[in-house]
């Protein structure tokens, strides 16, 4: 465990190290280097290092009341498993992944051992997707994505909401494998059946392939839900069409989760639109035809439409991450994967400051 450096400091440490990073990239992309072979490999090295780094230092923090979200609320599961394991039934709550990684190591190791695995799975997992993706390039879209304000979060507070997004990330990159796809995201469904929205809006994209039809359907949630108010929201909460206890609980209980005020969160919904605008200007605009980009464009619409739809719900972020983990690579991979502009790595480091400013706002400045 890491207990040298003050637990006030904790997460400000690693903020500060993002800022970094980010930085590091930026200027990679302003000096014109990015796409050169010595920054290729530098950054290759760099990158799984780096990985390592956060696995380490998220994985091994201190268990307290105080910090970290739900971290002690999952460290107080996990002690009732170690005296009460044997009465505990795996497939309780239907998570059954992230329930048996759980009683195995209450049964085999401690706390600290298990916190670190979910780290690996989260930081491993999602590390491995970037490689698949951008294969030697992933360092900026790695940056990309813990530079996001919810990267830190749902590795110390969402935990299992974390590593089943990073598995799924893992899961869409064997696109070409359907087999290997549909295993590694039926793991990511039994660490959270949040995901099952995800998976399903991914099927419904790998049919519907017209990213105008769901950028209307987007723009369409927006007017419905302004117009009907909470009435979507009770009505899916009151239904009983999910079948889960905390998806009402997330609705309108306390879990303890919720946003710094509630109602139609204008400033998350002009957050959302940022990722919908960068792929409409490239779809659209620059007649971008990767498929795989313009799939995870449309998986991004339908889930962040969800999202719209419920949008004031007093714990409505637990629904924005099911879009917003999406969310860099909508909006790095057309700057890494093919060239538009003959300056674009400037362009590349421009995307890099100003896609890190709401992160450099929420958690810098303040």
């Amino acid at each position: 465990m890491i207990d040298f450096i003050p637990l006030s400091s904790y997460t400000p440490v690693f903020n500060f190290f993002i800022l970094f990073l980010v930085v590091i990239a930026a200027a990679e992309g302003f000096s014109g280097s990015v796409f050169k072979p010595e920054t290729r490999s530098f950054n290759k090295v760099c990158g799984a290092f780096i990985a390592i780094a956060v696995t380490l230092y998220m994985g091994l923090r201190p268990i307290t009341p105080y910090y970290f979200g739900d971290t002690i609320n999952y460290a107080i599961s996990f002690y009732n498993l170690q005296i009460h394991g044997h009465e505990f039934t795996v497939a309780s709550g239907g998570e059954w992944v992230f329930n048996s990684i759980m009683l195995w190591f209450a049964a085999n190791s401690d706390v600290h051992i298990f916190f670190l695995f979910c780290a690996f799975v989260y930081v491993g997992a999602l590390w491995w997707a970037l490689v698949r993706i951008f294969k030697d390039d992933y360092f900026i879209p790695m940056i990309v994505v813990m530079s996001m304000f919810t990267f830190w979060t749902y590795g110390v507070n969402g935990i299992r909401n974390g590593m089943a997004s990073s598995i799924i990330i893992l899961a869409f990159t064997f696109r070409r494998n359907i087999p290997v796809m549909i295993g590694i995201a039926i793991l990511g469904l039994g660490i959270h059946k949040s995901m099952a929205l995800t998976v399903c809006a991914g099927i419904l994209a790998l049919f519907v392939k017209k990213p105008k039809l769901f950028l209307y359907g987007w723009l369409g949630c927006i007017v419905i839900s302004l117009a009907t108010g909470n009435l979507i929201t009770d009505f899916i909460s009151n239904s009983g069409l999910i079948g889960d206890d905390r998806f009402s609980d997330y609705m309108t209980g306390d879990t303890g989760d919720t946003f710094s005020h509630e109602g139609f969160r204008w400033d998350f919904l002009l957050f959302s639109a940022i990722p919908v605008a960068v792929g409409s200007y490239f779809i659209f605009k620059r007649e971008y035809t990767d498929k795989f980009y313009i799939w995870l464009f449309n998986i991004y619409l339908i889930t962040n439409s969800f999202w719209i739809l419920v949008i004031r719900a007093n714990f409505s972020n637990r629904f924005a991450q099911i879009s917003w983990f999406i969310m860099p690579l909508v909006l790095i991979y057309p700057y890494i994967m093919k060239k538009f502009w003959d300056d674009q790595p400037r362009k590349i480091g421009w995307a890099v400051i100003v896609f890190y400013l709401y992160t450099f706002y929420t958690y810098i400045l303040h």
